[in-house]
């Protein structure tokens, strides 16, 4: 593939950052990787750009050479299936897949800032106590979140009176890990604690006063937030949560490309990581699992597309512009949406268990014609 010393002027570009391993796995073809969600995003993502007229590769950290600005993409073959790697020009637009952590990372995302390089999404990731701060203080999305404290031990025997069982969550996490739900026991000298990790559910009861030792453990030390329960929906005794795909389009405006409701395993604390068959598009799940009528699921779907884009508008209003956000979130028994999480990088694996995977190649393509937007918008 020879690259013309023009391109960079007839294309719009975009550098999709990856972290090494799954750099490695394309251009390997691990067997492993290739069966995976994992591998069916970046082949989506691909697939997506067919009819889009963007020069799109994917990179490392290791990739850029700043001397010669040139990136050594790696890029998808599509008369053969393959990916391949080829020197490109800098991109216009990063899209951030999971290469931005680490100072090299850091440091890239920095420098290409200062070349006039946009993020297409305005942070790569979040810390859950810095995004419950901010939000906290913009009236039309505070009443959808749930108290927080941040990490202090001497706070939980406080939270766990108060609410009988509390959640205590890594401020940076993803896919259900780094989160633990702690009950206390009828006793009052003794908590029960749950967690779940490489999708199996580890419970047991501790004292109180083993407490900081426990967190300590499970979170290596790294910092946590503390956060009431919610009274969540509930399908036979298992929780319900939902992830929304929430994204700008050509236009520039919110769609909601996709809302799964998960329901979670028996005694799991998320729902998260649940069986890949208790994934369900929202109707799906409503109609046919909740028995709500037509006009009851209306009512229940605008509901929920007017929490979903308030909470989108709230987040740019506190960190900048996004092409795509992924909300978590819950009902409680009495309807109420409240907000559990947002993800600046969607994995998309609800969206694809429970739409297919043409629904995620169609978020791709909302994502691509954002950027073609968002360059247009510029070119005036």
């Amino acid at each position: 593939m020879q690259m013309s010393s023009n391109l960079q002027g007839q294309y719009l570009i975009i550098g999709v950052f990856i972290s090494p391993r799954h750099a490695r796995c394309l251009l390997t073809q691990n067997k492993e990787f290739i069966n995976s969600h994992r591998y069916i995003r970046y082949l989506e993502l691909a697939k997506a750009n067919r009819s889009h007229n963007i020069l799109l590769y994917f990179f490392t950290h290791d990739d850029v050479y700043f001397d010669k600005q040139t990136v050594a993409g790696i890029f998808y073959n599509r008369e053969h299936n393959s990916w391949h790697k080829n020197n490109f020009p800098f991109p216009h637009y990063l899209y951030d897949r999971g290469g931005g952590r680490g100072k090299k990372a850091e440091h890239i995302i920095t420098v290409f800032s200062k070349l006039g390089i946009k993020n297409i999404n305005a942070l790569h990731y979040f810390d859950k106590w810095d995004l419950y701060e901010k939000l906290t203080k913009i009236d039309a999305v505070s009443s959808y979140l749930p108290f927080t404290v941040p990490g202090d031990y001497s706070l939980i025997p406080e939270m766990l009176a108060r609410y009988g069982h509390i959640y205590v969550k890594a401020r940076r996490g993803s896919c259900g890990l780094g989160v633990m739900r702690l009950e206390e026991l009828p006793d009052k000298q003794n908590i029960r604690f749950y967690y779940s990790r490489f999708d199996k559910l580890f419970s047991n009861v501790l004292k109180k006063e083993k407490i900081p030792e426990l967190l300590q453990r499970f979170f290596a030390h790294h910092p946590f937030i503390i956060q009431e329960p919610i009274n969540l929906l509930k399908k036979h005794n298992r929780i319900v949560d939902f992830r929304s795909e929430v994204q700008r389009n050509g236009e520039g405006n919110l769609v909601i490309t996709g809302t799964t409701a998960r329901i979670g395993r028996p005694r799991s604390p998320i729902a998260s990581n649940t069986y890949a068959e208790d994934y369900y598009p929202l109707n799906i799940f409503f109609k046919k699992i909740m028995k709500f009528n037509n006009m009851q699921f209306s009512l229940m779907d605008a509901k929920i597309n007017h929490f979903l884009k308030t909470v989108f508008l709230a987040v740019e209003e506190a960190y900048g512009s996004f092409a795509e956000i992924g909300i978590d979130f819950g009902l409680d028994t009495n309807g109420r949406p409240w907000l559990i999480e947002c993800n600046s990088k969607s994995a998309r694996v609800a969206l694809y268990l429970a739409y297919g995977r043409q629904k995620v190649r169609q978020s791709f393509c909302n994502l691509l014609d954002y950027a073609g937007f968002l360059a247009e918008s510029k070119a005036e």
